[in-house]
Order: structure tokens, then sequence, then C-alpha cells
């Protein structure tokens, strides 16, 4: 049985290769090798999905805002209350037509909301921007990047305090 799995699993990893080098060959670029069709785990890839799941989570930026490009201008993980939080990720190698999900979480894994959208044709930058920011609490948050209704992979982040606002003085 398990020589059959690996069996299946090489054969997987052979076709991803193939499949990489039916576009990259053409232009001149070496075939990939069998070690970039791994899994971070070490384990080889399922097949073309997961491996495009691998790409866009490596690919995932948070920041505070967006250059003209459409990609994030100005990287960060920290992140004030009702301030703008936005996710860029490089969809390029993730099929049009492929819903792409992010649920946030808070520090107590309490969900705060889900975004959603369709990969459109001939996209290789998508973004996401966090809705009103300003009820999260202050602590260590999560988003969970979800392709084709598996998930990708979780990115962190820290939401601060946006400050309250100074006391009253007294009068003496």
């Amino acid at each position: 049985m398990n020589a059959r799995i690996a069996i299946t699993a090489l054969g997987l990893v052979a076709l991803v290769s193939l499949a990489g080098c039916a576009r990259s060959c053409a232009r001149g670029e070496p075939a990939p090798t069998p070690a970039a069709s791994m899994a971070v785990s070490g384990a080889p890839a399922a097949g073309a999905a997961d491996t495009a799941r691998t790409v866009l989570i490596d690919s995932v930026v948070l920041g505070h805002s967006l250059s003209p490009d459409g990609n994030v201008g100005a990287p960060g993980t920290s992140f004030a209350q009702g301030g703008p939080l936005f996710v860029s990720l490089n969809v390029s190698a993730i099929s049009p037509g492929t819903e792409v999900k992010l649920s946030w979480y808070g520090p107590s894994g309490t969900g705060e909301g889900d975004d959603q959208l369709v990969v459109p044709p001939g996209a290789n930058v998508v973004n996401f921007r966090a809705k009103d920011t300003s009820a999260w609490p202050p602590g260590t948050h999560r988003v969970e990047i979800w392709v084709g209704g598996a998930k990708a992979g979780e990115k962190t982040f820290t939401i601060t305090s946006s400050g309250s606002p100074p006391a009253p003085s007294s009068p003496r």
C-alpha cells in the first residue's frame, strides 16, 4: 500500500514538473526540479492546486496602503484599531473563476468576518481590505486564506489600541 502511494506521489510530482516545463521551457527557462514541487512538510504536492496554494500563501502581504500598481505599498504586521488593513495575494498561479476567501479571527479565536472574491481572468494580484477594525480588540489576530474551498494557510498580525482620547483636565 505504501509503495502504491509513493508511486502515485512520484507520478504527481513528475506531472507538475512537466506542466511547469510546458510553460517555462517554451520561454527558454529551465524545467522546475521535483524539489520545487514539494510541500513545506517535505511530502510531494498532491497536484497543481496544492502547488498553487503554496505559492499563494507565500505571496500574501499585509499592509497599511496600496500602491498604484495594486500591490501593498506599506507592508506591516501591526495595525491600529480603526486603521486600514489590506491583504494582497499573488493569484497568477490560480485559475480564473476560483474563489478566494479570507476569514478574520480575533485573539480569542472569535470570528471577525469573512471576505471573498472570484479570481478574474488575467489577474496577477487581488486585494482585500478589512472592514471596520475599530471594534477589534488589541492583540494577535489571524487571517485564514482559503482557495477553492480548501485552506491554503494563515497569517498573523497585531491590532494595537488606537489610543483613548485624553481625559479632561479637572478644574483647580
